[in-house]
């Protein structure tokens, strides 16, 4: 920020663009493999690379400043693995969860290059989930039958959380702009709970687990060219 003097936004442009963004699980975020264990079983589930697609709306306030909002799609794919104590095999299921998000950010930028800018940003996101998750397993050995239910219950259907971004971008005089970074997604609160109901013989046992939705992204944007709304840039 304190080489914002030197840098130069789009001053009083408005563009449209449309972004992938990978999603990626790392312990150092807190976001890892989620362990537990009662007297009838126990389970391990894990998060999976997801994506974060959508479309970016970035409207330029000064020749440092710009705000960005839009409207993402967001699947977080997980795999539970529970292992009945009387089953010498685990169940395995695979499940996603979906989401929206409207995110509301201000961002900063430094000019590099004749076309190379660093930009830098930070502000909230409110999250929809649309609904709750529900999955089974089923196994079979000897005489013993094990069947298995997967529920994750949401905190809430709407939830706001922290984003913070930092990337580069490439912008061209008349062929739109290409941006790569990486961000930092932390809701406020827990995504929700899992329930696990394990059925042996239908004498049924149950456990819980609290997840958390934070998530690293590797962004990768295109910005349309616009004009000013002036006829010039600033």
């Amino acid at each position: 920020m304190l080489l914002s003097g030197y840098a130069h936004a789009q001053e009083r442009v408005t563009t449209v663009g449309i972004q992938f963004k990978p999603m990626f699980s790392n312990s150092f975020f807190g976001v890892s493999a989620y362990q537990s264990s009662n007297e009838q079983f126990s389970t391990n589930i894990q998060p999976k690379f997801g994506m974060n697609m959508g479309m970016v709306i970035r409207k330029g306030i000064t020749k440092n400043w710009s705000f960005e909002t839009g409207i993402c799609f967001v699947q977080r794919n997980f795999s539970a693995r529970v292992k009945p104590m009387n089953l010498s095999d685990s169940l395995v299921m695979t499940y996603r969860m979906i989401a929206y998000e409207i995110p509301l950010q201000a961002l900063v930028f430094v000019k590099l290059g004749e076309h190379l800018y660093m930009n830098a940003s930070g502000g909230c996101s409110l999250d929809f989930y649309p609904s709750n998750v529900e999955s089974y397993a089923t196994a079979v050995q000897d005489t013993n039958r094990f069947d298995v239910i997967q529920k994750t219950w949401r905190r809430s259907w709407i939830q706001p959380a922290l984003i913070a971004n930092y990337g580069f971008e490439w912008r061209t005089k008349s062929k739109g702009s290409i941006y790569a970074g990486v961000t930092y997604h932390r809701p406020f609160q827990r995504l929700g709970t899992v329930e696990l109901l394990m059925e042996e013989n239908s004498k049924p046992s149950r456990d819980y687990i609290q997840i958390k939705g934070s998530y690293l992204t590797f962004d990768l944007k295109y910005f349309f060219h616009e004009k000013p709304a002036s006829g010039r840039r600033g």
